[in-house]
């Protein structure tokens, strides 16, 4: 019966195989930005609800479940986004969610 030799596989480097390269640089450009009257309104009304500004400046960064997981203020630079935010606010406040 003949013996087989057992030997490590190789890892691949970094580029090479399945190790993908991140990115250097995301572009910062693309993204939409949020009128700062409305993410003051917002924040307002976050505050409102969640008691605190910290906190409610916390909440806004945080993916939300009612929101399919975006962040709140991912959703502010356009009326749709602001109205499903201030929505989820009110349902916070009346204890739906």
């Amino acid at each position: 019966m003949a013996r087989t030799k057992l030997t490590k596989p190789n890892k691949p480097k970094v580029g090479q195989g399945r190790v993908p390269l991140a990115p250097a640089v995301y572009p910062v450009r693309d993204l939409p930005v949020p009128n700062s009257k409305v993410v003051s309104k917002v924040l307002k009304r976050a505050t409102e609800v969640i008691g605190d500004q910290e906190s409610s400046m916390r909440w806004l960064g945080t993916p939300i479940q009612a929101l399919n997981y975006a962040t709140p203020i991912s959703l502010l630079h356009n009326s749709d986004g602001e109205a499903a935010v201030l929505r989820v606010l009110g349902q916070l406040e009346h204890g739906v969610l």
